[in-house]
């Protein structure tokens, strides 16, 4: 548990693979464990291919999600289907499309969607099969330890994507969630996990007011005058592009989450000094450079990352008697420190052996 909580990204993540609870849980919130409905998927994989092979499911948190494989030498594809009254692929059959126009060839491109047999009655959208997020992962710190001047190029184009999806205006986006709706998801998603620390007798002050400065911003649809809701997956194409996925929060978003959401990807990369790959990213995100506003924008939502996936490790049965000294501490460095690079510099030295 607690080299979890030390470690670097896996700081932050890893309190979730040290959680007591059922790791069939997805943390959507949706039973991994769950029945997938594999008739239904054999349904449309007939559909719509002829050489269908097999259908295999793929556990996953906000839908179920198959493997097709053919008998002739079409490459695999990834059905996704809807699943437990989650709108995730409602959003992004209607979303994915709008996105690409407007500049955003990052997101997924469909095949098939449930367009093509709406006699059926259920959402779904069919892919090529890229390389899973693990292997996304593994390739960050291949490329970074392989071709340093290649990861640089990935850091400043994760920079700059982050900067194309910011600018997009959610009612250009069909099915895009509105100010309104994403301040709903945020109470959901926000509450629970802060009400773990701050129910915590060694929640500190600072923190305890850090808190509730967080609810108060999201609380005004107003502060909502961004596009973002990207949860920090990828995965990567044959032509060593990289495609975001999971977007639990598609749609208007604050200042400085989808960017803080996207630093924190340099983690992955694993390099011992990461002054390169933050100053690389933060050209491409703010090109004319990081002013007063965007930093303290970013830092609400890395300070806040911090602490939620310490709250969400321990809602999801992480030892309760956990010590969190590192958590604060990490999160204490970024509110008192103006320079992003060592928030990350920081969290690289924890990570390292």
């Amino acid at each position: 548990m607690e080299s979890g909580i030390r470690a670097g990204f896996a700081r932050r993540r890893g309190l979730l693979s040290h959680a007591g609870s059922d790791p069939m849980v997805g943390v959507m919130g949706a039973p991994r464990s769950r029945t997938p409905d594999e008739p239904g998927a054999q349904d449309i994989a007939a559909a719509l291919y002829p050489d269908v092979d097999s259908v295999e499911w793929i556990p996953s948190d906000d839908a179920d999600v198959f493997r097709l494989s053919f008998t002739t030498d079409r490459e695999p594809r990834i059905l996704k289907m809807a699943t437990h009254g989650i709108r995730a692929v409602w959003r992004e059959i209607g979303a994915f499309p709008a996105m690409r126009r407007l500049g955003i060839p990052e997101v997924l491109e469909f095949e098939h969607t449930s367009d093509d047999l709406p006699e059926l009655g259920i959402d779904f959208h069919v892919t090529l099969e890229l390389a899973h997020p693990q292997q996304a992962r593994r390739a960050l710190a291949d490329l970074w330890a392989s071709e340093p001047a290649g990861a640089l190029d990935v850091a400043h184009w994760l920079g700059e994507c982050t900067g194309r999806i910011e600018s997009l205006d959610w009612r250009e986006v069909p099915r895009a969630n509105s100010p309104g709706q994403s301040v709903a998801i945020g109470v959901d998603w926000r509450e629970p996990q802060y009400a773990q620390l701050l129910a915590r007798s060694d929640c500190p002050a600072w923190a305890r007011t850090f808190i509730e400065q967080v609810s108060g911003v999201v609380s005004r649809p107003e502060a909502f005058d961004s596009f973002g809701g990207w949860g920090g997956e990828m995965l990567r194409a044959p032509d060593g592009r990289f495609v975001l996925i999971d977007w639990p929060g598609l749609g208007a978003a604050p200042r400085g989450s989808l960017a803080a959401a996207a630093l924190e990807i340099l983690l992955r990369f694993g390099a011992a000094d990461p002054v390169p790959l933050v100053e690389r990213f933060l050209a491409g995100w703010v090109p004319a450079g990081l002013d007063q506003g965007r930093l303290e924008e970013l830092r609400l939502w890395w300070a806040h990352g911090i602490l939620w996936w310490a709250g969400l490790g321990l809602s999801m049965g992480a030892d309760p008697d956990a010590d969190l000294t590192d958590v604060y501490a990490a999160a204490r460095h970024c509110l008192e420190n103006d320079d992003p690079v060592s928030w990350l510099s920081r969290d690289a030295a924890a990570a390292a052996p």
